[in-house]
């Protein structure tokens, strides 16, 4: 399995992780470094538990607020697709209204040339 060396909060750790995973790993180590540091740079040294902890728990209530605007995205974009749908199904009812409306006038406009032609006839 391949290490990876990682700088949480300068300390270093080396973490193990499946084939493939290196750059993963180092992204997510990014972010809590990233949180790491912020809560170093607003507090102060914290020991390595807490720092751990506090980071975790940041980028845990962000990852909460995203996945909360992703669901309400999500019932967005379902509500947006549900009423193109019923438009969509609008405009093919009142197509079909119109078609039969057309046949109607064609059928009339075809009865009354006929009248018309069979008075010219006689």
């Amino acid at each position: 399995m391949p290490e990876v060396a990682i700088n949480i909060g300068d300390k270093k750790f080396t973490v193990t992780c499946q084939p493939g995973e290196e750059s993963a790993l180092e992204a997510a180590a990014s972010l809590l470094n990233d949180e790491a540091s912020f809560l170093v740079s607003e507090i102060g040294q914290l020991s390595e538990q807490k720092l751990l902890l506090m980071s975790g728990l940041m980028l845990a209530d962000k990852m909460t607020s995203q996945s909360e605007k992703l669901a309400k995205a999500e019932r967005a974009l379902e509500e947006s697709l549900a009423k193109a749908k019923k438009l969509e199904e609008n405009d093919a009812s009142r197509e079909e209204q119109l078609d039969g409306k057309f046949l109607e006038q064609l059928t009339n406009i075809t009865e009354k040339a006929e009248n018309l032609a069979y008075k010219i006839a006689n």
